[in-house]
C-alpha cells in the first residue's frame, strides 16, 4: 500500500514538471497546434497564417489558422474555449482584449495546454510568451519618422480603427512619447474610425477637411493605412504627409504613388511561423517559451520597388 502511495504522489509531482520544461508525453501523433486571430478576414492575417502553416508543414505538425471575421472579442473567446475542449497541444492567440481574453488564456494553461499569444498583448496577460512587434517602440519610430517628414514642426491627426484596443494604446503611446521630444509639433487630436469601411473613409476624410492646414496624418494599423491613403488621393493632398503600419497590397501601391510616405512592417509572416515552431521546440524539446520580437522595416520610396517585386513574386508581404 505504502508503495502505491509513493507511487501517486511521484507522477503528481511531475505532472506540473513535465508541463512547465515542455517535456510531454511523445508519441507519433503530429501535434495540434491552433492560431487565433482577432479578424481572419484581413489580408494581414492571410500572412500571418501563411507563416503559420509553412511551420506546420517544415515541422510536421497539423496548424489550423482559425478566428472570427471581423473584430468580435465575444466569437474569438468561443474559438478559445473550443481549442480547449479539443485538447489541441498547443494555442497561439492574439490578445487586442485583455479583459475578455487574459481568463481564456488561463483557463488554457490551466487545462495543460501551452499557451502564448502573437501580434497584439494586452496587459496583465498570462501568456507565457509573445511573439510580435514592440508595439510602444513601433509607435516612436512612427512618431520619429512623421517628424523627419514634416520638417520636426507642425500638426498631426492620429487615426485609429480602435482605440481601446491594446496594440492602438501601445503605439500611440509611443508616438505620443516620439512626438514629446518635437516641441514644434502638435498632436491635434486622435480619431477611432472603426472598422465598416465607408465609416472608415468619412471618419478620416472628415478628420482632413476639418483641419485643412494639418501637415500630417499618423495611422495606427494596418486597416486604416491604405484607407487614409486612398482618401488623401481622393481629396488630391499629397501636401499631407502620411504614415502608417503594415504593408497591404492597397499601401504598397499608396507608398509607389506618393500619396503614404512610408509605413513600418511587422513581419506577419514571422509571427505566425514563429508562433508555431516555439509551441513546437517547447512541448518536443523541452526548449523555454520565450518572447520573439520580429521587429519593424520601414518602407519608403527609397526600397518600395523591391517590395512591389516581392508582392509581385508572390512572396508574402505584409
Amino acid at each position: 500500500m505504502k508503495k502505491i502511495i509513493g507511487l501517486l504522489v511521484l507522477i503528481t509531482s511531475l505532472s506540473p514538471l513535465a508541463f512547465a520544461t515542455g517535456e510531454a508525453e511523445k508519441t507519433d501523433k503530429p501535434l495540434n497546434i491552433v492560431l487565433i486571430y482577432h479578424d481572419t478576414a484581413l489580408e494581414f492575417g492571410q500572412v500571418i497564417k501563411a507563416g503559420a502553416l509553412a511551420a506546420g508543414k517544415e515541422l510536421k505538425c497539423n496548424v489550423k489558422f482559425e478566428g472570427p471575421v471581423g473584430i468580435k472579442v465575444d466569437e474569438q473567446v468561443a474559438f478559445i474555449e473550443n481549442a480547449i475542449t479539443r485538447k489541441v497541444d498547443g494555442i497561439a492567440t492574439s490578445n487586442p482584449n485583455g479583459e475578455a481574453l487574459n481568463p481564456m488564456i488561463q483557463k488554457a494553461l490551466d487545462a495543460g495546454i501551452p499557451t502564448i499569444t502573437f501580434n497584439s498583448e494586452a496587459e496583465n496577460s498570462p501568456s507565457k510568451a509573445f511573439v510580435g512587434q514592440g508595439l510602444v517602440e513601433s509607435g516612436r519610430q512612427l512618431g520619429h519618422v512623421t517628424a523627419e517628414y514634416i520638417g520636426k514642426k507642425g500638426t498631426v491627426i492620429i487615426i485609429t480603427g480602435e482605440a481601446a484596443a491594446t496594440w492602438s494604446i501601445d503605439r500611440e503611446t509611443g508616438f505620443r512619447e516620439a512626438m514629446a521630444s518635437y516641441p514644434n509639433v502638435k498632436i491635434l487630436n486622435t480619431v477611432s474610425t472603426g472598422w465598416e469601411e465607408q465609416a472608415q473613409y468619412a471618419a478620416i476624410e472628415n478628420a482632413i477637411l476639418a483641419n485643412p492646414r494639418v501637415s500630417a496624418v499618423a495611422s495606427l494599423d494596418g486597416g486604416t493605412t491604405p484607407t487614409t491613403g486612398i482618401v488623401l488621393s481622393r481629396l488630391n493632398r499629397k501636401d499631407i504627409v502620411h504614415v502608417g503600419n503594415d504593408l497591404s497590397v492597397q499601401t504598397l501601391d499608396n507608398i509607389k504613388a506618393r500619396w503614404t510616405k512610408a509605413s513600418l512592417s511587422q513581419f506577419p509572416y514571422n509571427q505566425g511561423y514563429m508562433s508555431v515552431k516555439i509551441l513546437y521546440d517547447f512541448i518536443m524539446k523541452g526548449i523555454p517559451l520565450k518572447d520573439v520580437d520580429t521587429g519593424i522595416l520601414r518602407v519608403d520610396e527609397k526600397n518600395i520597388d523591391e517590395y512591389m517585386k516581392k508582392l509581385a513574386a508572390g512572396e508574402p508581404v505584409g
